[in-house]
């Protein structure tokens, strides 16, 4: 099964794989071995985690007896598997591996694009004012919603500064966990709105440091900076929490993203972030997110960038019934003018879409720069709801993305082709109004 990073690097379309583990709540596994293929558990009286894995011959990833299940990883095979069956019905699947790309465009990598010309510093005389990383001024003391100027029009499209107006506490309170390629944690644009670094985990080098790595070179470096960066210019009181599953190629696997789904929950996320997604649905991401939503964790995951009706999964999940419908979202995207955007998925299981094109954002280096692709359309929305979760609600819980979806905008008349299938225009200002109490 292939992960696509939902964001445009190249005019060549790529494939990027984003897939996990879930950490227990003893921690992470110490090492990082390769596995074959994972196994969904369902836990019985009596079950431990070393009878378990003695029975399986297989190493637990996940253990969440409370819920009723564990998440095995498996080495050995196709014997591996008939061994793990035998285990409480497990449910064996192969540790599906990830592919570069997801079709993204960066500013630095984009033909025509001059070296000069890639990025720009963070303050680099443009007088950018953080306030300890919670006010968000340009020059000359006048304030700009969002912090960017350079985005400035895709904020007045979704109404970013109505929704300030009505969600004062900008988020305060409210953690939301970047699932990607790390984060540049020394760049400015984050300094005091990270989460302590006691919940941070790198699952790819398996240590407490999920910083960025890798350079310009590589087809994903930044991406995770930058996703985290678009939350922070919709909710800029919300906190980090920066947890590193794909490499800088946009490389990854089953078990990593799992992990850090469980890492997210367990540490205290209320609203996680996956600018990824399959072609294939695997059962034990469904479980994982499944499990998050039943914790009442929000999430929201890009919906793809190949351009046609195969919107990737977990976004589709969307669409299921019960808590994993009402919590979780996935988000396609539009242009400046609401229209569909070339590489962006569609189809009638897609709820909303947001600006996805030319955003601009932290990069690595304490840089600015733009990237577009379904990948940054999905954190406005991941923002938008911790703005909403800063406030006294108005509505249920469960019915929180409902309503970002019902307050979002009709844009179908300029979308003909595609009527039905992009769902309705993020409106961040309509959906605070209609979610949060005055």
């Amino acid at each position: 099964m292939s992960l696509t990073s939902n964001f445009r690097f190249s005019l060549a379309s790529l494939t990027l794989l984003l897939l996990a583990g879930c950490s227990q709540v003893q921690g992470p596994l110490q090492a990082a071995p390769s596995f074959a293929s994972t196994a969904t558990v369902t836990l019985r009286a009596g079950d431990t985690r070393a009878s378990v894995e003695e029975a399986s011959h297989g190493q637990v990833l996940v253990w969440r007896p409370e819920a009723g299940f564990a998440v095995l990883g498996l080495t050995g095979g196709a014997q591996a598997g008939l061994h793990a069956q035998a285990v409480g019905g497990a449910q064996v699947e192969d540790n599906l591996g990830m592919i570069t790309g997801g079709g993204a465009t960066s500013a630095w990598n984009a033909p025509g694009v001059a070296a000069s010309g890639r990025a720009y510093f963070w303050g680099g005389g443009r007088a950018y004012f953080w306030g300890g990383g919670r006010a968000y001024f340009w020059g000359g003391g006048a304030g700009v919603v969002g912090g960017l100027s350079e985005n400035s029009a895709l904020w007045k499209q979704t109404n970013l500064k109505g929704a300030w107006a009505l969600a004062p506490r900008l988020g305060e309170g409210v953690t939301v966990a970047i699932i990607d390629t790390g984060l540049d944690q020394g760049h400015e644009a984050f300094q005091a709105s990270l989460v302590p670094a006691s919940q941070r985990w790198d699952f790819v080098g398996q240590d407490a440091d999920p910083q960025e790595e890798g350079t310009f070179d590589d087809a994903l470096y930044g991406h995770g900076t930058n996703v985290a960066g678009i939350v922070l210019q919709v909710a800029p009181h919300a906190r980090i929490m920066p947890i590193r599953a794909l490499r800088p190629d946009g490389s990854g696997d089953t078990t990593s993203v799992v992990q850090a789904i469980d890492w997210a929950v367990e540490h205290g996320a209320q609203v996680i972030n996956l600018s990824l997604g399959s072609v294939q649905k695997t059962g034990v991401l469904k479980r994982m997110i499944n499990y998050a939503t039943e914790q009442g964790v929000y999430v929201v995951a890009s919906s793809g960038n190949s351009g046609d009706r195969h919107i990737t999964y977990p976004a589709r999940y969307g669409q299921e019934g019960g808590r994993l419908g009402a919590l979780s979202l996935g988000v396609g995207s539009v242009d400046a003018q609401d229209r569909k955007s070339s590489f962006s998925t569609y189809g009638r299981e897609l709820e909303v879409t947001a600006p996805g094109e030319q955003v601009f954002g932290p990069v690595p280096g304490n840089l600015v720069s733009s990237w577009s692709g379904t990948s940054m359309a999905a954190p406005m929305v991941s923002g938008s709801l911790a703005l909403a979760l800063g406030q006294p609600l108005k509505v249920k819980a469960q019915e929180l993305t409902d309503q970002l979806v019902k307050s979002g905008d009709d844009v179908s008349r300029l979308n003909q082709p595609y009527r039905d299938e992009l769902g309705r225009r993020l409106n961040i200002g309509a959906f605070i109004e209609a979610a949060v109490r005055p």
